[in-house]
């Protein structure tokens, strides 16, 4: 039997110093997420471990927990609404688990994942905007790096590389190591950006629900960052999810933003313009962001987060009984994402057991503006990017949902965007 009481102090040999209970247990808590967060985004670096990465960070998340469970205030995990939504999650990932195919093996890996979850809920919410912090610096660091090696490597800077796949070939990469450059752009003047993960869109929608939890803190040196990584991304889904968080800053922070409003059309309208002048419109921003809200035929061009194909595929599968549980995604089907492809797999009550999810997880918060900013953003990251469940999408809008308004109101004067 393991006597957690000896765990109050953990002392190296010699007993030359020692680490308090609290402070030992609240570093297995930033580590765990951490691994989690950037695991679910899969950078280049993790890939050796595959979905490895989730032991990880459930042994590191599980040794905090044991921690503040032996504690006498356990000032580490004290939410009392943790149950509800921890089991609608036990059920949800093994429904998901099941209308997909998995096996024994699968069913026991989830363990892991749903022990990350119930650190997520149980976690004390006071907590929450210093972990979205740290992964915010973290997340700074690294690309403040890869942005520089970025821009070396424009320049003409010889780097050391080497080829790259992921998911047996269906990514493909040039790695530079401090970022990777998909080899179908390789050729391009500029590539698009995004640093060591598989997808500008994934770089980008995931700075930008770092940034909704950074309200009123966005001219900090690591949030700088994050934004110039998601203009750097030229994700046309990143782009909208970022217009609207700059608004929903303004709006939790209390401020006037009409002013503010017509500030940005005008700049966004100059630099639309411009983009049909500079180089003739051969240029990122007209090709990627521009050419994309124009209208053809009554439909945005922009709006393909499915082809045809699937379109058509998931009109049959509305009129179908596999509406209810789902189907296999055919084989021949790619380039598709957003809520479609979500419904499409897992059903509507695949569907409804994320609203429940959801649901339960952001009662009772602190703040109704911030709740407000996490369920507009989770909506719309879900349609159009289509993830509820990765660990770079829930823990942001959980954590946002719970922050308190007394860490708005303390944030810089006039610190914002615009």
């Amino acid at each position: 039997m393991i006597n957690l009481e000896r765990l109050y102090l953990i002392r190296v040999p010699q007993n030359i110093f020692a680490i308090p209970k609290y402070s030992f247990g609240l570093a297995c808590i930033y580590a765990g997420m951490l691994i989690a967060y950037w695991g679910s985004l899969n950078p280049w670096f993790m890939w050796p471990i595959g979905n490895f990465y989730i032991i990880f960070s459930s042994l590191l998340l599980c040794t905090s927990m044991a921690i503040g469970a032996s504690m006498k205030d356990n000032t580490l995990f004290n939410n009392d609404n943790y149950l509800i939504p921890f089991l609608i999650h036990i059920l949800l990932s093994y429904y998901l688990l099941f209308v997909n195919g998995g096996h024994i093996g699968g069913f026991i890996f989830n363990l892991f994942n749903i022990s990350v979850f119930l650190s997520f809920f149980w976690v004390n919410k006071d907590l929450l905007p210093d972990i979205l912090t740290f992964i915010a610096k973290a997340m700074a660091i690294l690309l403040g790096v890869s942005i520089v090696a970025y821009v070396f490597y424009l320049v003409g800077f010889p780097l050391p590389s080497r080829d790259a796949e992921f998911n047996d070939g269906f990514y493909s990469y040039r790695n530079y190591f401090f970022f990777m450059i998909d080899q179908r752009t390789e050729l391009e003047l500029f590539p698009r950006f995004h640093s060591v993960f598989l997808e500008p869109g994934h770089l980008g929608s995931a700075c930008v629900l770092l940034l909704l939890t950074q309200c009123g803190k966005w001219k900090k040196w690591y949030n700088v960052i994050l934004l110039t990584a998601t203009l750097m991304s030229f994700s046309l889904a990143a782009y909208v999810m970022l217009i609207v968080t700059v608004f929903l800053n303004l709006w939790i922070q209390g401020k006037h933003f009409i002013g503010k409003l017509i500030i940005a059309i005008t700049i966004i309208a100059t630099i639309t313009i411009g983009s049909f002048f500079y180089r003739n419109g051969d240029n990122l921003l007209h090709n990627l962001i521009v050419m994309r809200l124009e209208i053809y035929d009554g439909e945005m061009v922009g709006n393909n987060r499915v082809t045809e194909d699937f379109d058509v595929e998931f009109e049959n599968y509305l009129g179908s009984s596999d509406i209810f549980i789902g189907r296999d995604m055919p084989k021949d089907m790619f380039g598709n994402s957003g809520y479609k492809v979500f419904i499409y797999e897992n059903g509507l009550i695949g569907f409804l057991l994320i609203f429940l999810l959801y649901l339960t997880s952001m009662r009772n918060t602190a703040y109704w503006k911030a709740l407000t900013a996490s369920v507009i953003l989770a909506l719309l990251a879900f349609i159009v990017r289509g993830y509820p469940l990765w660990y770079s999408n829930f823990l942001p809008l959980f954590a946002m949902a719970h922050i308190k308004k007394s860490c708005f109101n303390n944030t810089e004067e006039n610190d914002s965007i615009l």
